[in-house]
């Protein structure tokens, strides 16, 4: 009856020992483009993350949210806008964007301008 209960933990200690070093995360070894996503599937990402405050051409406002095809901002402050958000209600995206996405987004903006 011993004998039985032992062989589980026996066979569990066998193989944590066959495994040798510790597990270590797989590495991203895919290239990281800085280069923008395509306007189709910038638009994608912004109907997905923007387009419930901003609205599909950009002139909702719900939530505060700025009228994006009015906006006067250029290239750099409307990434800065995204990365970052602001204090009026616009949450930061640099951690759940890419940085390929991030631009692609700045671009499909500034396509919403009237």
């Amino acid at each position: 009856m011993v004998l039985k209960k032992s062989i589980p933990f026996f066979l569990s200690v066998c193989l944590l020992a066959a495994c040798g070093e510790e597990a270590k995360p797989v590495e991203n070894t895919k290239p990281v483009s800085n280069e923008p996503i395509s306007l189709e599937d910038a638009r994608a990402v912004y109907t997905l993350n923007c387009a419930s405050c901003h609205g599909p051409d950009g002139t909702l406002k719900a939530s505060n949210a700025k009228d994006l095809s009015i906006s006067k901002m250029n290239e750099s402050e409307i990434e800065q806008m995204i990365r970052k958000g602001n204090d009026k209600g616009m949450m930061p995206y640099e951690e759940m964007l890419s940085t390929a996405e991030i631009k692609g987004l700045v671009k499909f903006v500034q396509n919403l301008r009237k």
